[in-house]
């Protein structure tokens, strides 16, 4: 008999960046991965590659990267009883910039690989293997 692979939804706030990594990460890994963004912000409040009701459906596990994501997501979808995992890496250059001066001139690619993207692993390594 087939195990079922475990459905993981990586969100973020634009649907470009972390959640897109992490979800590829995470089928790296094994897992049958989607991600988006939830859109919540002052700027914008339309996610670029953004979630909607039945990704959240389809998941078995929501994996959120700012705890302020996770607030809009329970506010603005049903995800009744879903496992929701939370973790916190910001990829706001000006965030990172201050509390680390030494990253605060490179560039957003240099950033993601030099910290976005480590802490993004970091994070989510607790949580290995992924479970209901």
């Amino acid at each position: 008999m087939k195990m079922k692979r475990l459905r993981v939804l990586c969100v973020c706030r634009m649907g470009q960046n972390r959640s897109k990594y992490l979800a590829k990460y995470l089928k790296g890994k094994g897992y049958n991965t989607r991600y988006g963004g939830v859109g919540h912000g002052r700027i914008d409040k339309i996610a670029h590659t953004p979630i909607n009701q039945k990704d959240v459906d389809w998941a078995d596990i929501i994996i959120v990267v700012r705890k302020q994501l996770n607030e809009y997501l329970k506010k603005e979808y049903k995800v009744l009883k879903k496992k929701i995992i939370v973790i916190d890496v910001t990829d706001s250059r000006r965030i990172i910039g201050e509390k680390f001066p030494e990253l605060a001139g490179l560039s957003r690619e240099e950033l993601n690989k030099k910290w976005v993207y480590p802490q993004l692993r970091k994070a989510i390594k607790p949580y290995l293997p992924l479970k209901f």
